[in-house]
């Protein structure tokens, strides 16, 4: 018998890798092939894009283009509602000081945050 110099380790699944897992596929599901006949007889393909990133894009341009119809709303309230789904699963509520008045919603207070981010977390 022959020596093999590799091993096979089995990973170990953790309830983080299961939250990971939850989170990635409510923000980012798979993309979901369909078909339907063309006009001329033929089968088109194409795909479906459930994902958080690109219905938030879609819907702004509808907006900015003058488009608010009851499907941008739609897709507005359904972005909405997994972003808050997300927040509760990693537990990542705002601390909000008892003497606070108000609360005033931005992006991150500087672009260098998000490079930075960008940068650890894709080389």
């Amino acid at each position: 018998m022959k020596f093999i110099p590799w091993k096979i380790v089995k990973k170990t699944y953790t309830p983080s890798d299961k939250k990971l897992e939850e989170l990635s596929k409510l923000l980012f599901p798979p993309l979901v092939l369909q078909q339907e006949l063309a006009k001329d007889g033929s089968t088109m393909k194409f795909h479906i894009d459930y994902s958080v990133d690109t219905n938030l894009d879609a819907v702004l341009m509808d907006l900015q283009e003058g488009h608010n119809d009851p499907v941008s709303q739609k897709t507005i309230n359904g972005v909405i509602e997994r972003l808050q789904k997300a927040r509760r699963m990693l537990d990542a509520f705002a601390e909000i000081d008892k003497d606070a008045k108000y609360i005033i919603v931005q992006d991150s207070p500087n672009k260098n945050d998000i490079e930075a981010f960008d940068g650890e977390n894709n080389g």
